[in-house]
């Protein structure tokens, strides 16, 4: 564990609507509801002082206190659709701040459909903030499947063209030139307060990147994700909420 003096908390971002899976972050997942998880996982963690849920739905709210988590305030309707991560964030801090005259350092974000992210992870993402002043955020992040040079876009006339630059000449020739590419999993997002209002995001400019591992950065979109990532749980019964 490495010395703390920051005011760090884990914000969860979990509306009510959804498009593929109704009601999704209550739904059943291996015995528990969906959301219990990230709860579970921010509970464990070493840095975070709060777990704050930013909901529009009444179930939402009930199922998380249950599970310990707070639910300070509803969120408001104008934040309350498909809208950036980063209002929803800032909604959180600005409330808890005027309401305790408390100023927080580190606002986590977390997502519910991130179920396999554990307590290791997010408190990992937070040390790169806390062993380097210079990092304004860190997310998790997993490795790309396919490299990007061996992307084609369909043109109009249906003819594939590159999507970088360059000439494909056959994976086992050219993999090894390439680059590691990483892409945000969507599981944990770490970021100073200063970043959160200054530049108006989660992710600054000075960001770094925590990898996770494959099996552990499932986003969960619909029923085929959930059935998979099931089968996961059953596999490591670490992961089953006593």
């Amino acid at each position: 564990m490495v010395k703390n003096t920051y005011n760090i908390i884990g914000i969860i971002s979990a509306r009510g609507g959804s498009k593929r899976v109704p009601l999704k972050n209550l739904k059943g997942l291996n015995g528990r509801p969906l959301i219990a998880y990230v709860i579970k996982a921010a509970q464990m963690s070493r840095y975070l002082r709060r777990i704050i849920i930013s909901t529009d739905h009444p179930e939402i709210k009930k199922v998380s206190l249950r599970y310990g988590a707070e639910v300070p305030f509803k969120r408001p309707k104008e934040i309350s659709g498909s809208c950036s991560s980063t209002l929803v964030i800032q909604h959180a801090v600005r409330f808890l701040e005027s309401r305790e005259k408390r100023r927080i350092d580190i606002a986590v974000t977390l997502q519910p459909t991130s179920p396999l992210a554990n307590s290791e992870d997010i408190d990992r993402c937070i040390e790169m903030l806390i062993r380097d002043k210079g990092i304004q955020s860190a997310f998790s992040a997993k490795a790309t499947e396919v490299p990007p040079e061996w992307m084609f876009r369909l043109k109009k006339d249906r003819r594939a063209e590159l999507c970088f630059s360059g000439t494909l000449r056959g994976k086992r020739t050219l993999r090894r030139y390439l680059e590691d590419i990483y892409v945000p999993n969507g599981a944990i997002y770490a970021t100073r307060r200063e970043a959160l209002f200054g530049e108006n995001t989660i992710i600054s400019k000075k960001t770094a990147i925590y990898v996770m591992p494959k099996e552990r950065s499932i986003d969960i979109d619909d029923e085929t994700d959930f059935k998979f990532a099931e089968f996961l749980m059953r596999k490591d019964q670490r992961r089953k909420i006593c």
